[in-house]
């Protein structure tokens, strides 16, 4: 998947480019394999497409995201493989990169989109790699989603749906709270905690290993944002992440999965 930032009438779009077939059904599987394993439902990989199928999933889901009045890019042409976006906002990831560690910033964005994602669960919506590069606020300070070449759906129901966005956000911001995991648990509380029960009770099943987080914290930089991760929503939940979150940062890190070795 490729995307080219273009001009049209004097504003930025996106042409997103799909290719064919999918380099990461090993990685996907032995990710599947493991939450199995662990019966942690609501963390299975849905299938992840390419080319005409990976299109239209997203045209698909970004016109069901917009009829729940959910901000999302408008489609503005397509081709075979391609669709042209419009353009809603700087990303989150950049957004709190340009923050420079300035713990107010930092806070404001992070209630913001918690804001917005409570608000879109409430409106019946879900989304799926819910990390700081997938959602975007605007000069106005609306937020908006991107990313939707996948459908959760398919091998979850939505509560379990809406409980991944939670996890997947948790793990992606954590890493702007190193020091200071109180707070984004704080942050974090009252969304989780007045949701929907099921929502919570399925992020809950991610809580067997809260004693392999605490030792995570001494393995490094990149390990010790995963047991942030794990730690803030355990704070926030009392139903902690886990090793899940080992995995998930290898995933999505580098699309490999080098550390499965340790779950077995």
């Amino acid at each position: 998947m490729g995307v080219q930032s273009i001009v049209i009438a004097g504003r930025e779009a996106w042409l997103k480019a799909y290719e064919a077939g999918d380099s990461r059904k090993l990685t996907l599987g032995l990710l599947d394999a493991v939450v199995r394993k662990l019966e942690i439902d609501a963390l299975r990989p849905p299938p992840h497409p390419g080319g005409e199928e990976a299109k239209a999933i997203e045209a698909r889901r970004l016109a069901e995201l917009e009829a729940l009045g959910i901000r999302v890019p408008r489609v503005l042409g397509e081709g075979e493989s391609t669709l042209l976006l419009s353009d809603i906002g700087t990303t989150l990831a950049a957004r709190l990169r340009a923050a420079d560690g300035d713990a107010a910033t930092i806070d404001a964005l992070t209630r913001q989109v918690i804001a917005a994602i409570s608000d879109a669960h409430a409106r019946g919506a879900y989304f799926g790699q819910m990390v700081p590069r997938n959602i975007t606020i605007d000069d106005a300070g609306r937020v908006g989603f991107i990313d939707f070449e996948e459908d959760p759906l398919e091998v979850m129901s939505l509560p379990q749906a809406q409980a991944r966005d939670w996890l997947l956000f948790a793990f992606g911001i954590a890493k702007y709270y190193d020091g200071r995991t109180d707070a984004l648990a704080d942050l974090l509380a009252p969304a989780l905690r007045d949701g929907p029960g099921e929502v919570a009770w399925h992020a809950g099943q991610v809580g067997r290993l809260q004693g392999l987080a605490r030792r995570m914290q001494w393995l490094g930089r990149s390990a010790r944002h995963i047991a942030h991760s794990i730690l803030v929503v355990h704070a926030a939940t009392l139903l902690p992440l886990l090793v899940l979150a080992f995995v998930l940062w290898d995933w999505i890190d580098d699309g490999e999965i080098d550390l499965l070795q340790m779950l077995f």
